[in-house]
């Protein structure tokens, strides 16, 4: 207790060097979990937009064969029916699917006869779950109703919502035929996003069959429980392969593109970025810590004398080791302490004010708090154990001939 309190009063006495050192530490402690807080929110707001590529969905889009097969030429255009969706969705590896026609030649316009820019896809009630495709408020997705009926609603992106000035309710004009908006689908998070969502008209898929006559441009498949996505590729072409007669090794007959690896490249990508934002800040704490220990060397040669006189009268080179290293660690932990909390306090006033949508919201977690802390402690034991060895190594003799 009396070295402790000793150091206290130590520390109280060269307040003014104290307080530069407790700074240095603040302002690393701040950089680092701000900038890994940063980029926590931006990995996790630009990984929800590869949620759709990391799943076991898989897309398959109709191609032509590419070798004969049983008799058959190649150059066969592949395209899909009816009756492939009905026997598909019996497939063991299958837990659900969606058949989406697209037509981009196409006529929009609102109420006011303004033209409009975009593309209508016929989809069926598992579109939106199967593509990740949220909607605002107040909108609703399409029912079996809606498709049973034909009807003549339709659901489009909040781009030309905007550029149009479309809500809920207001009808919307495909090829002069009117349609009601039941819904607008909401701004992808993140800076990445799949499919110009924003400009897409959503209406049922028997109301896009009224209006043209086209097969499947494509069809989203989502696997079964315990099918991976590789397996599931594998079986969609062996199924194709076999009700539409191809060689089952013609990889250009069906396209079914694996998106997944690219997900986990970008999903690196984004932790890359987070781990170059920490290291930013850790430099920032590095550089704090050498002004720890320039202070603390500072403070070993203004008190040579004091040092010489503890030693003189019986103090160890232990205790003067002891008390140096004591003065650093309380400096460091008070330092550590304010730069936590003050961290803390930036960051809910950042996610107050709000930062743009692709940089999503700032996130402390415990894991970067517990790895700041390790940083610290390591580099302040090293910014305080030096100069105190240098203290704890010198003799009464030299000490007190020092000048003062």
């Amino acid at each position: 207790m009396n070295l402790i309190h000793q150091t206290l009063v130590t520390l109280y006495a060269h307040r003014l060097r104290s307080l530069l050192a407790l700074i240095a530490i603040i302002l690393g402690i701040v950089s680092v979990l701000i900038l890994v807080a940063l980029g926590e929110g931006f990995y996790r707001v630009n990984t929800r937009s590869f949620e759709l590529l990391i799943d076991n969905s898989q897309t398959a889009y109709p191609g032509w064969t590419s070798k004969p097969w049983q008799g058959l030429p190649a150059r066969r255009v592949i395209s899909f029916t009816d009756v492939d969706w009905q026997t598909l969705r019996r497939h063991p590896a299958v837990a659900s699917l969606s058949v989406v026609y697209d037509q981009s030649d196409v006529s929009l316009s609102n109420a006011a006869g303004r033209r409009l820019q975009g593309y209508v896809t016929g989809a069926d009630n598992d579109y939106l779950d199967l593509n990740q495709i949220r909607l605002n408020r107040g909108s609703r997705p399409f029912n079996q109703r809606d498709q049973q009926l034909h009807q003549r609603v339709a659901l489009i992106g909040w781009q030309l919502a905007q550029t149009g000035n479309l809500s809920v309710g207001q009808p919307l004009l495909i090829n002069s035929v009117a349609f009601t908006v039941v819904g607008i689908i909401r701004k992808s998070e993140g800076g990445v996003s799949f499919g110009n969502n924003g400009s897409q008209v959503l209406i049922p898929v028997t109301a896009f069959r009224d209006l043209w006559d086209q097969s499947p441009d494509s069809v989203v498949v989502k696997a079964a429980d315990g099918v991976p996505a590789a397996l599931l590729r594998q079986q969609l072409l062996d199924f194709f392969a076999r009700v539409k007669n191809f060689d089952p090794t013609d990889q250009e007959a069906i396209n079914l593109p694996d998106l997944s690896s690219g997900a986990r490249f970008f999903k690196t990508l984004l932790r890359g970025i987070q781990m170059f934002l920490g290291a930013s800040g850790a430099m920032t704490l590095a550089v704090g810590s050498l002004g720890v220990a320039n202070i603390m060397f500072l403070s070993v040669t203004e008190r040579t004398r004091e040092i010489g006189v503890r030693l003189a009268i019986g103090a160890t080179s232990g205790n003067i080791l002891g008390q140096f290293l004591l003065e650093g660690m309380i400096l460091v932990m008070l330092g550590t302490l304010s730069g936590v909390a003050v961290a803390f306090v930036v960051v809910s006033l950042l996610n107050a004010v709000g930062l743009p949508d692709w940089l999503g919201q700032p996130l402390i977690t415990s894991a970067s708090v517990w790895i700041v802390l390790f940083i610290t402690a390591l580099l302040a034991l090293l910014a305080v154990y030096f100069p105190a060895r240098r203290a704890a190594a010198m003799t009464p003799v030299r000490a007190l001939s020092a000048r003062a």
